[in-house]
């Protein structure tokens, strides 16, 4: 036991993955009651609904913060012991994304009727949701840069504390609403999110943080021509994936409600929930350690020493955990939704496998945000994007619901040779690794 505890303390990987683990069993907690309030207070059609909002405001979120976290992750990593260049950085990042994102509120916010009839697209009038949800851009972004600071420093602890935080109060704010008002307030509990967000993020950072350099002058309006064309590659890799995948999304769930059913969607929608509850988890923790480990040492050297790593440490973890919830499928259907989502359950076998494509092609394509190769990026993001859509529409018409899972999972295999031609060399070339 001993032995194991010295494992424990000496791995940063297993430390990290032991205290988000915390995070993410709270998180999925939340998500079943919140799944059940969903289930009975909106029903599937709502959950497609929902579905269609949700990529909306993701596509959105990232648009309005230039997509940066990640290049402000690596950022952080790279030169926090040199607060000049830091500020710098920050600070030009922090200018672009809030001109960004006011934009962005500004056009969203007298588009709502418009974007209201083509996204949710019910008898009612949700155009105040999109109004809202506008309102709520600039601190969305606030709440990005805080946290992607707290990532690049390496304060893990701290940062998964404050999403707990976060959690918690979300799931509180939309159970409640959800109860109350239905689908109605379902939507509206979407769109105070980044108030939410933002307001314990700031009160977090004031009280629990102690930084170097205080939080207002890293987000001073200050801007650097040339630190902003080194972050707007960030921005290209990001954005792409962020604004296209929700898209592509909302397309093949349209068309899993035109060809199938609004109910058949909302199957799709409820899987993809809980595929979102244990693929955070390693997610998260490839933000939390990858990245910022590669962003230290982008050598060829530590990109393997770190993937092998990973993939020991964390892919039978993943196997186990993926297995469990193919075994237990129809009792978290039972547990976390009604009986009208019974034929979710032929979905989970393709949904899994394809997320365990996922977790290893996801570790692999850090390469590209550590050394900032935006090509490379762009190249296998559009073959995989226009795979699953093509995928989509061939498999739908014939597997019905399950043609959008299978065309899941064929895509991350395909994502997966497009990224072993593209880094053969970084991953098979001869090079001594101990």
């Amino acid at each position: 036991m001993r032995r194991l505890l010295d494992k424990l303390n000496k791995n940063l990987l297993l430390k990290v993955a032991g205290f988000n683990s915390i995070y993410i069993l709270i998180k999925i907690g939340t998500g079943t009651v919140m799944s059940w309030v969903l289930a009975n207070y909106v029903g599937a059609a709502g959950m497609g609904v929902l579905g269609n909002l949700r990529n909306f405001t993701q596509g959105v979120w990232s648009f309005a913060s230039l997509g940066l976290e990640n290049g402000l992750v690596k950022n952080t990593a790279e030169h926090k012991e040199n607060p000049v260049v830091l500020k710098k950085v920050i600070n030009t990042g922090w200018t672009m994304s809030i001109v960004t994102s006011m934009v962005a509120a500004i056009v969203i916010f007298f588009s709502a009727r418009w974007l209201d009839q083509e996204l949710i697209a019910v008898d009612a009038d949700f155009s105040l949701v999109f109004k809202l949800f506008a309102i709520g851009l600039p601190f969305y972004v606030l709440f990005i840069f805080i946290t992607s600071l707290m990532q690049g420093y390496e304060w893990y602890k701290k940062f998964i504390t404050l999403n707990i935080i976060i959690s918690l109060i979300v799931f509180l704010i939309s159970a409640y609403l959800s109860f109350e008002h239905n689908l109605t307030g379902a939507l509206y509990a979407i769109a105070l999110v980044p108030f939410t967000q933002c307001l314990v993020g700031v009160l977090f950072w004031f009280t629990r943080v102690k930084a170097q350099i205080a939080l207002k002058e890293l987000l001073a309006l200050n801007f650097d021509k040339r630190t902003s064309g080194q972050l707007l590659k960030y921005s290209a890799m990001a954005l792409f994936s962020t604004l296209l995948i929700p898209f592509v999304n909302i397309l093949v769930r349209n068309t899993v409600r035109v060809e199938v059913s609004d109910v058949a969607a909302g199957w799709w929608e409820a899987v993809v929930r809980i595929s979102g509850y244990y693929m955070l988890f390693v997610t998260s923790l490839v933000s939390l350690y990858v990245l910022p480990n590669l962003s230290k040492d982008s050598s060829l050297k530590n990109y393997r020493i770190t993937i092998v790593h990973f993939y020991k440490t964390m892919l039978p973890i993943v196997i186990a955990g993926l297995v469990t919830i193919y075994l237990s499928r129809n009792l978290i259907l039972s547990i976390l939704f009604t009986e009208e989502f019974n034929g979710a359950q032929p979905l989970f076998k393709w949904q899994l496998l394809g997320d365990f494509i996922r977790v290893i092609t996801t570790v692999i394509a850090f390469r590209f945000i550590a050394i900032n190769d935006l090509w490379r990026y762009l190249t296998a993001e559009v073959l995989s994007i226009l795979s699953f859509y093509l995928l989509s529409i061939y498999f739908i018409p014939i597997y019905q619901e399950e043609g959008v899972v299978i065309a899941y999972l064929g895509n991350y295999l395909f994502y997966l040779v497009v990224l072993l031609v593209l880094l053969r060399k970084e991953l098979f070339s001869k090079i001594k690794v101990v």
